[in-house]
């Protein structure tokens, strides 16, 4: 398959930093911006700056975007990168699947970006297969035991989760189609405690799995049927009878004696 990871304006170019530090091929990666300051100290094999010539940023999205069957999106939604990009990537890549983890910005932020954001969410609802929308407030509980988080360690967070959700999102061979989404995931000592807490991701609004309408689960566990059949259940018992429930089972020999649950569900009430 051939799958293309797009780190949009500053953000992405961190997360794509951050992939490919992980493992990830720098071939498969591209980072895009305004910024050309950025776009040189980007580990990622193509990169493509967004000038004035919209014919040409035209055909570099359309030569760097040939024959991908599935394409990765990230950044954040206010940038300047992501509202010109955004329209041209779904333009582009009509026949690959296409997810875009987005980072919304804060409640303070100033009008212009704000603007930014509406205009690039517009661009991406309702065309992209899946949609992760995520609140930048969010991030701070990931940092909850620091007792002062600058936003430098909050802008940290942010690109080590999208890392870690793309990441996971390339390792589930299964053909996800959620529209607006959300994805939590986590660790535990057993297979109910990894489900219990990668349901209380940060990510995941308290009552998300209730008006879902979607849920998939994937747990990589070397724990018992039984433990493992109390985990799903978890779930399924706080769906809607008519939701569609997803899972995957999978052993993981290096977790060793841990269990490491992924829960994506569909959104009932989507981001404004």
């Amino acid at each position: 398959m051939n799958t293309k990871i797009i780190g949009l304006g500053e953000g992405g170019a961190r997360t794509i930093t951050r992939l490919i530090q992980a493992g990830v091929n720098a071939a498969d990666c591209i980072a895009i911006g305004k910024d050309e300051n950025i776009l040189l100290t980007s580990l990622a094999k193509k990169n493509i700056f967004l000038n004035r010539d919209i014919t040409s940023i035209y055909k570099n999205f359309a030569d760097a975007l040939q024959g991908s069957d599935s394409i990765f999106m990230t950044g954040g939604l206010a940038s300047n990168a992501a509202r010109i990009a955004a329209p041209i990537v779904t333009s582009c890549a009509k026949n690959a699947q296409i997810s875009a983890l987005m980072c919304q910005p804060f409640i303070l932020e100033n009008h212009a970006r704000k603007l930014n954001a509406q205009y690039t969410l517009k661009n991406l609802r309702g065309i992209v297969d899946n949609l992760f929308v995520v609140p930048a407030e969010k991030f701070f509980a990931f940092r909850i035991n620091q007792p002062q988080v600058s936003i430098h360690e909050l802008f940290d967070a942010a690109n080590d989760f999208f890392a870690n959700a793309i990441k996971i999102l390339l390792s589930i061979d299964l053909d996800l189609k959620f529209g607006d989404a959300a994805i939590g995931f986590a660790e535990g000592s057993n297979p109910l405690e990894a489900v219990r807490n990668a349901a209380q991701s940060p990510t995941i609004n308290e009552d998300d799995i209730k008006a879902a309408q979607k849920v998939f689960v994937r747990l990589d566990s070397r724990s018992t049927l039984l433990r493992t059949e109390a985990a799903l259940n978890f779930i399924k018992n706080q769906l809607q009878p008519d939701a569609q429930f997803l899972s995957k089972i999978a052993v993981s020999p290096a977790l060793n004696d841990s269990c490491r649950a992924v829960i994506i569900i569909s959104r009932h009430y989507p981001f404004q």
